[in-house]
């Protein structure tokens, strides 16, 4: 029996699926689908599939990818939906598919615990006395782990400095003979994935292979037979980040306090050490003062005109070599002196690079405030180094998401990583947006430029705030915006008011769920990987067409690379962006059959430019009116 078959019998009326799940239904939108993923991974070639909201993607690539017994290899972009798959999806497949090999999610080796830095952290390292009660019960919970993933043990958070100080780095692991090896946590897991039939990671661990492999360095990942990306939006963005680099004053300080650290417990009377460490100190706030006070992001050309930036970034990179070379004369003296060295090493080549290099296909630019930097390179293009690997790996490729297609085309999408004539296929989401939902465009809004916009903004959706009784997503394409209407809301909403950055996003919208009158303000996290069903969300704002900033360094550097090619930066650029962002938006409104509300649409071109039309035939079909009154009693009818 083909897979294409068992998929079909599994998917369709009274199938395992439905036996062995009450509430499931066949959709024959999902059965399609699953038979298109299931022919791409028998014929080994790749798929292109935009799957609308409600189509039951998810279950469409797993039942094939579990029924087919290939080793699999899914990569998403959020880690909600990972822990919906290790947590959900995945055990109540296996069995009913009966999946024989292993399943499991591998994360960054960052993510899992090193007993030898641990033990520096207990035995050598000064500690808060918080972090000492927290390293006790880390003591305890590595008794009981089997995976030693930090996460685990719910005693650190994301960017926590103790988890940077015990966690598996990467080049402490490389400079040291480790005595922990045969028991090593990370070691451990990677050969267990190597085993797994099915291994979920994220698009970051997935492009860090990527690179690797491109760099001709190894791979972190085993090969797989067949490989899926769910969000694959995001993807072309994420690969961009790791065949560039960036180099953070937050990270240079950091290796600062390191190297001190290293000193002093491996090498007590190395004060010229110290006198060395100062000067680079220094020089990274001579940097930084070079750049100004003031948030600001510069392109190349900008740069080299501060002739004082240049001699002061030169300076640092002397300063790097230098502590560099002096540490290479210690690094045999201790682990903690070795990787330090490794690390100020790779700092010097980058920095170097970032100097140098005069590739056109190379952007470099730099942000900067009163008190950090980041210098990043990143390419213009990762559609040849992503097509080289996809042909080196071989196998089946699957690529989805609810938002690929721009204007029913996946031409952007595919240029972006290198797919060249691949199988495409949109399908719709089932949902009745004719009658679940209504598009309210407010007229005679200014020009988003405009002082009193967001005000303006506020004032045309205060009388439908006040309709729903808050339940309502506020999303903004600025801190500037939201900030702006949390002022105006906080001084009028008698409700609760939820922002982001005032807590986790999970805890904002665990809260958001819990509160009958809640009204959520966010900006792009938000936009996307949020999902919020029945009478909680009815309304959703957006404040603009979510266009990238013109004056940022990618974006000009993009844009003058397609104006050499003969083609449009905003046509060929700007404009895919900017649908494939609000489709994510508007997605947020309705997430199941029987959701009902009221999508805002505040920005003025989308009725007076000619381009808004297009940015609206890619959404979904919604109704539209331009009466607050029609869209306030709508509001009142749900």
């Amino acid at each position: 029996m083909t897979l294409e078959k068992k998929v079909d019998d599994f998917l369709a009326e009274g199938g395992a699926l439905q036996q062995a799940v009450n509430d499931y239904r066949p959709r024959s939108a999902q059965i399609a689908m699953a038979k298109q993923v299931a022919h791409c991974f028998e014929q080994q070639n790749t798929l292109v599939a935009e799957a609308g909201t409600g189509t039951g993607k998810t279950f469409a690539y797993l039942v094939p990818a579990l029924l087919s017994g290939k080793k699999i290899i899914i990569s998403t972009a959020t880690k909600n939906l990972q822990q919906q798959l290790i947590d959900k999806d995945l055990p109540l497949l296996k069995d009913l598919c009966k999946v024989k090999g292993g399943i499991m999610q591998l994360k960054g080796r960052e993510n899992y615990l090193c007993e030898q830095r641990m033990h520096l952290a207990e035995t050598q390292f000064k500690n808060s006395r918080e972090d000492w009660h927290r390293l006790a019960k880390l003591r305890d919970w590595v008794k009981k782990t089997n995976t030693g993933d930090l996460s685990e043990s719910g005693l650190l958070d994301d960017g926590d400095l103790l988890a940077r100080k015990i966690c598996a780095r990467l080049e402490f692991c490389q400079a040291v003979s480790c005595s922990k090896e045969a028991d090593c946590f990370y070691p451990k897991v990677k050969a267990k994935a190597a085993d797994a039939q099915v291994l979920v990671v994220n698009h970051h661990l997935f492009c860090a292979d990527l690179s690797l492999r491109e760099q001709g360095f190894g791979e972190l990942l085993p090969d797989a037979d067949c490989y899926i990306f769910d969000e694959a939006h995001q993807l072309p963005d994420i690969a961009a980040q790791f065949l560039g680099f960036s180099v953070s004053r937050f990270q240079l300080e950091d290796l600062g306090r390191d190297i001190k650290q290293a000193k002093e417990q491996e090498s007590p009377e190395s004060d010229d050490l110290i006198d060395r460490l100062a000067l680079f100190q220094e020089q990274i706030k001579l940097v930084n003062e070079a750049l100004g006070k003031w948030d600001k992001r510069w392109n190349w050309e900008q740069l080299t005109d501060s002739a004082v930036f240049i001699k002061q970034l030169e300076r640092l990179v002397n300063h790097l070599a230098a502590l560099s070379d002096h540490l290479k004369v210690l690094e045999k003296r201790g682990k903690l002196l070795a990787a330090v060295t490794k690390r100020a090493q790779e700092f010097e080549k980058q920095l170097s690079l970032w100097l140098s290099t005069d590739k056109e296909t190379q952007v470099r630019w730099a942000e900067s405030s009163q008190a950090r930097f980041k210098l990043t390179m990143t390419p213009l293009s990762v559609a040849e180094p992503f097509r080289r690997q996809r042909e080196a790996i071989g196998g089946g490729w699957v690529f989805t998401s609810a938002t690929l297609s721009v204007r029913k085309s996946f031409e952007y999408f595919q240029q972006r990583l290198g797919l060249y004539e691949p199988i495409s296929e949109v399908w719709p989401s089932p949902f009745d947006y004719q009658h679940q939902g209504l598009i309210f465009h407010p007229l005679g809004l200014p020009d988003p430029r405009s002082e009193d916009y967001i005000k303006i903004c506020m004032r045309a959706v205060w009388p439908l705030l006040l309709a729903s009784e808050g339940r309502a997503f506020l999303l903004f394409t600025s801190f500037r915006a939201l900030n702006e209407a949390k002022a105006l809301l906080e001084e009028h909403w008698k409700g609760v008011l939820l922002v982001q950055g005032q807590g986790s996003k999970s805890s904002l919208l665990k809260r958001f769920k819990n509160e009958s009158n809640a009204i959520l303000l966010g900006t792009s996290s938000f936009w996307e990987g949020v999902d919020v069903r029945g009478q909680a969300l009815q309304l959703v704002l957006i404040d603009r067409i979510p266009f990238l900033p013109p004056d940022d360094p990618i974006v000009q550097a993009r844009e003058t690379y397609l104006k050499q090619k003969g083609l449009n930066g905003f046509a060929h650029f700007q404009l895919p962006e900017a649908i494939m962002a609000l489709k994510q938006g508007v997605g947020r409104l309705i997430r199941d059959q029987n959701d009902k509300g009221v999508l805002v649409l505040c920005d003025p071109r989308f009725s007076t430019k000619h381009y808004g039309q297009n940015i609206v035939n890619s959404l979904p079909s919604f109704p539209w009116t331009y009466s607050q009154e029609e869209a306030v009693d709508f509001l009142k009818s749900i």
